[in-house]
């Protein structure tokens, strides 16, 4: 994996823009806009920054092949932080509420150890908006081993506070970026003449100076409609050094990559430009899957469930549909984290059995069910927000899913919708398509209009759920129209996908966080889960089998063989000759609650 050849260091906002038009928001940040520019000039590019575990949707779509690299992203607990800019009607800034969020934190730990050697140039943006905390990352990235250039960047409320401190950033930097009021501020005659580096001072729509040796030159700026000025500084910065880095000359890069920005809210120009080059992170391997396909023809005929007896509802329990109907809507997030990324799957202990995941949920349903029929009264599940959590107590008189406060909300809304629409609960529904032509394909559209289910694109849940009342003995459902089912993507089954092979990844950074277990975002968890569910699709298709089969051998396999939490028994696995047994990869992690 090559390194980047430019980093830029500092975490990506969200910002408030106050214009005459009224207010928006935008994803910024000086670090963020540098980095697409740097990327759009063509150069390798990584960012190094502290991040929450959920990333804004437009600022993950900038990492991936192609893109930026996310090696130096460091998942904490926080915010990203925020600017409230205002412009006048020449599209002058002035800043108001700043908040730093957790770039005050970052530092030159944040940076790979892997990038030391290889980058050409770390441009430090005002991380935090303090010099001091600059000059901090600069001189511990030197401690560190760094002889690369270093360039950095400013602001206006930084000279203002620390004029010194930036004087001297600025005297121990390569490069030095800011714009002609804090060039005035900072350095009115301009920079020493023994200094040797670079200023570039950006002038908004007279151009750019450049001041090397005591010398200054003027550059000006082809015209341009104006829709944001947001970042033109920083996009100019990034284009800049680029285009340095790959040994070409920068002005026209930088002026043609600034007046770029100049089109549209933020860094939004730059990503559009940034995505457009990428390339998929995952993608469907279809000689594996026809490989694994031959082996289930005989190995998943056997495999559906049946979904009756402990820890499911007995055979003619006269609850069991309403129990299946508002169990299934709680499977999914049953893994535990340690603040990063995964730790080990959920076991609770209830009645003195251990169990895990999805069985603790069917057996607690069903015990409710047992000592208080009413617990399915669509009324009572409404009205009732401790209603869940009471269900579920385990030995110790505790609750103990994850992401549990999800679940009481679910529970509450799912409530409420067969409340107000169907009150003698979940048998309506089902009364109402059981009749129909295509009754699974009647029941998948009205479950897509109930919480619980309805917010998965991939609707998981509502197909488990069609295959569980089809495979059940007092025959819920007449499976008149078996094609309907689509795959049930789970991470057990991403994780089977993964591992055979099946689906493979192509980006080097989604693999390493795979295999470790870490945090993905949701544009890389979208990838992987639709890769699989096209892979399955495809199983289906190419083995005869039904997608409760193909669902039933993913699952049985991932609980029994391909393990979790411990060493993968590849030798005792029906499916090993056909598998690429690449046993590191885990599935995506990431808190959702489609599965």
């Amino acid at each position: 994996m090559l390194c980047p050849q430019v980093v830029a260091v500092g975490c990506p906002s969200t910002d408030v823009l106050l214009t005459e038009e009224g207010a928006r928001h935008a994803v910024g940040g000086a670090a963020y806009i540098t980095a697409l520019a740097a990327r759009v000039a063509g150069a390798r590019v990584g960012l190094v920054a502290r991040v929450p575990v959920e990333l804004p949707a437009e600022v993950a779509r900038a990492f991936g092949p192609g893109g930026l690299d996310r090696h130096g992203l460091t998942v904490v607990a926080g915010e990203l932080p925020s600017f409230q800019i205002a412009y006048d009607s020449q599209h002058n800034a002035s800043y108001g509420e700043f908040t730093a969020g957790v770039e005050v934190d970052l530092c030159a730990q944040d940076f790979p150890e892997s990038w030391l050697d290889g980058v050409h140039i770390v441009h430090l943006a005002s991380i935090g908006g303090d010099a001091v905390l600059q000059l901090k990352f600069l001189e511990q990235l030197r401690a560190r081993g760094y002889r690369g250039l270093i360039s950095t960047g400013t602001y206006q409320r930084m000279v203002d506070a620390e004029p010194e401190r930036v004087g001297e950033l600025l005297l121990r930097s390569d490069f030095f970026f800011c714009n002609r009021s804090e060039a005035d501020r900072l350095v009115p005659d301009g920079p020493p003449r023994n200094w040797d580096g670079l200023l570039c001072v950006t002038c908004g729509a007279e151009g750019v100076q450049l001041w090397s040796h005591g010398e200054q030159r003027n550059y000006p700026a082809p015209r341009r409609e104006v829709f944001d000025a947001t970042g033109a500084g920083d996009a100019f910065c990034g284009a800049f050094l680029g285009a340095v880095a790959r040994g070409v000359d920068p002005l026209p890069a930088g002026l043609a990559i600034a007046g770029e920005v100049l089109s549209g809210p933020g860094g939004e120009p730059l990503l559009e430009h940034v995505v457009r080059g990428m390339t998929p992170r995952v993608e469907v391997d279809d000689e594996r899957v026809l490989l694994l396909a031959t082996e289930l023809q005989s190995v998943a005929t056997a495999a559906a469930l049946d979904f009756c007896g402990f820890p499911f509802p007995e055979a003619g329990d006269p609850l069991a549909l309403e129990n299946l109907a508002a169990a299934t809507l709680h499977q999914y997030g049953f893994w535990n984290d340690d603040g990063g990324g995964w730790s080990e799957p959920m076991y609770a202990v209830a009645d003195g059995h251990r169990f895990k995941g999805s069985d603790y949920i069917w057996q607690a349903f069903t015990r409710a069910a047992a000592q208080d029929p009413s617990v399915f009264d669509p009324q009572r599940m409404a009205d009732e927000p401790g209603l869940f959590a009471e269900m579920c107590r385990d030995d110790q008189g505790h609750c103990p899913l994850p992401y549990l406060e999800s679940h009481i909300e679910l529970h509450r809304r799912y409530g409420a919708v067969l409340a107000a629409r169907y009150p003698r609960g979940f048998v309506e529904i089902l009364e109402q398509v059981r009749d129909q032509p295509r009754p699974a394909q009647a029941l998948l559209t009205a479950l897509a209009e109930v919480p619980g289910y309805a917010e998965d694109p991939l609707a998981k849940k509502a197909n488990l759920l069609v295959v569980m009342l089809a495979a059940r003995p007092e025959g819920f459902l007449e499976l008149r129209d078996p094609e309907s089912i689509r795959p049930i993507v789970d991470y057990h089954l991403m994780r089977g996908c993964l591992r055979t092979g099946c689906v493979r990844i192509l980006d080097p950074d989604l693999r390493r966080r795979l295999e470790g277990r870490r945090w993905v975002d949701a544009e890389e968890e979208a990838e992987i889960r639709a890769a699989a569910f096209a892979a399955i699709e495809d199983l289906v298709r190419l083995s005869g089998c039904s997608v409760a089969q193909v669902d039933g051998f993913f699952f049985v396999n991932g609980r029994g063989r391909c393990l979790e939490d411990r060493e993968p028994l590849c030798t005792e696995c029906p499916v090993r000759d056909s598998c690429a047994q690449d046993t590191s990869l885990f599935q995506p992690i990431l808190r959702t609650t489609s599965y």
